[in-house]
């Protein structure tokens, strides 16, 4: 069988991440699984696992597109009164929510699970400290708070 060359495997790679973030977003992490992926995508589960053999694989290579699709939803422009409306106008969205329930999954679920979560959080604290102040941080934890039990409702 003839070696496969890079640029294939990156197509191969970047469908098999289309697909996650489209699942994560639409059936949330607990449900997507190597099945679902394997049937959106027509590649095989083996296939899948080849490049991804833990599904916490793919929320590691996630990273910085999730955070990108999260604070997209979010005013940052407008000062902080404007974040704090927009993230409670956002717990609202469902895709909005699914983020913040694979970011909380992660926070409680695994070990080696938390860097993605600690990533995530540190750089919400981080925006938030760069773009608001030291007071937001206050404001950011409410909100994440308020977002765990608005996610258990």
């Amino acid at each position: 069988m003839p070696k496969r060359s890079k640029e294939d495997t990156e197509i191969t790679i970047q469908t098999i991440m289309d697909a996650v973030v489209d699942q994560i977003l639409r059936l949330g992490y607990d449900k997507m699984s190597y099945t679902t992926l394997s049937k959106q995508t027509g590649i095989s589960r083996t296939g899948i696992s080849h490049h991804f053999p833990k599904k916490q694989d793919f929320a590691n290579a996630l990273d910085g597109r999730i955070f990108r699709l999260f604070v997209e939803r979010l005013n940052l422009e407008n000062g902080l009164d404007a974040f704090v409306a927009s993230w409670v106008e956002a717990l609202d969205d469902e895709k909005f929510s699914a983020i913040l329930r694979l970011l909380f999954h992660h926070i409680v679920s695994a070990e080696n699970s938390s860097e993605f979560a600690l990533r995530g959080i540190e750089r919400l604290y981080a925006m938030c400290k760069e773009r608001y102040g030291d007071d937001s941080i206050k404001e950011l934890e409410w909100l994440l708070g308020k977002s765990l039990i608005s996610l258990a409702r």
